[in-house]
């Protein structure tokens, strides 16, 4: 049959489904990852960069919590301690970026530790990708029962009394409570000794028997001590007061004019995550966080949500590690 003259190709039905399966088995070109419209399928992973029974931990289980709930998929909480939360963080840069292994992360994990560390095996911002702040936590600064101290002023007279006796206990290097309490030495002249822990528990657990003699500490692990009476707080870490506790003093109207430091705890993804299972799982504790018993369990954990898109925590995360780089020259943190 002449050309001109042929009827057009029509592939079969076999043919095209071949032809699509064949396409299906190709790989995908270099940093894209398919995405996985069926997410989650299996149970998802949040690591913990501290020990259990801290701030981090907790937050991360309310969380995964709520998530397990909706999805009906299991989100399983995995605690890794040590080296400030490099280790990690640095096992989460570096895991499939499948969607099913995310990161709570803190200021030492996402901003902080590059200046408190001489070499780090991830890179702080293009390893791990945002998914959302979920609050932002201000310090307890709080001492042991049998220092003889009831406010920052009298702390500060104290210290100055005992020039490199008093331990000051942290829940690792790189830490807010690390970076917090080095602030605070700057501002005031103090000069106290680090004791960091794997974790705000073991911190706590030496505070309350007098092995370490204060911390500045995350709220949601220190107020249920200092509640209980365990340890004593004489003041809070932010700029104003925390509405929960509207009769402690701030650091700063107490003793070190100007002072203010938060915790902030975040949802971060190995690099090339697709943004698809990013933006599920934003929209799902976005929306967790900002309903009223989201909110209300939150702060009676001593949280604040704060919530937003991934580039919202993105920015944010930029300005603290511009915020603590700062505060790393001025009180000469040299890196370990």
């Amino acid at each position: 049959m002449p050309s001109s003259t042929r009827p057009p190709f029509r592939p079969s039905r076999r043919s095209l489904l071949r032809g699509v399966a064949a396409l299906g088995a190709l790989p995908l070109l270099p940093g894209v990852v398919r995405a996985d419209t069926s997410w989650p399928s299996r149970p998802v992973k949040f690591v913990v960069p501290f020990a259990a029974g801290g701030t981090t931990d907790i937050l991360a289980r309310l969380v995964a919590q709520q998530m397990s709930e909706e999805y009906g998929q299991q989100f399983i909480v995995e605690n890794k301690a040590g080296a400030g939360g490099n280790i990690a963080a640095e096992f989460v840069a570096k895991s499939e970026p499948d969607g099913y292994t995310f990161i709570v992360g803190t200021p030492g994990t996402h901003a902080i530790n590059q200046f408190v560390f001489k070499t780090l095996a991830y890179d702080q911002v293009k390893d791990i990708a945002p998914v959302i702040i979920i609050a932002k936590v201000p310090n307890l600064f709080s001492v042991t029962n049998s220092l003889p101290v009831k406010s920052v002023a009298e702390l500060i007279a104290y210290a100055k009394s005992k020039p490199g006796e008093l331990f000051y206990g942290t829940p690792g290097l790189g830490s807010t409570a690390h970076v917090s309490t080095e602030l605070f030495k700057s501002m005031t002249g103090v000069q106290m000794t680090h004791v960091p822990y794997k974790g705000s528990a073991p911190m706590l657990t030496d505070l309350i028997a007098g092995r370490v003699h204060l911390t500045i500490d995350n709220l949601p692990a220190s107020q249920p001590h200092a509640d209980a009476g365990s340890i004593r707080a004489i003041a809070v870490s932010t700029a104003t007061r925390w509405p929960l506790l509207p009769d402690l003093p701030t650091i700063a109207e107490a003793g070190a004019p100007g002072y203010d430091a938060a915790a902030w705890f975040t949802i971060g993804a190995p690099a090339k995550t697709s943004p698809e299972v990013i933006a599920k799982l934003n929209a799902s504790v976005e929306k967790f966080i900002k309903t009223e018993d989201g909110t209300a369990r939150l702060r009676k954990l001593g949280a604040d949500p704060v919530g937003g898109s991934p580039d919202d925590m993105q920015r944010y995360v930029q300005s603290e590690i511009d915020k603590w780089g700062k505060v790393a020259k001025f009180a000469k943190i040299e890196p370990q």
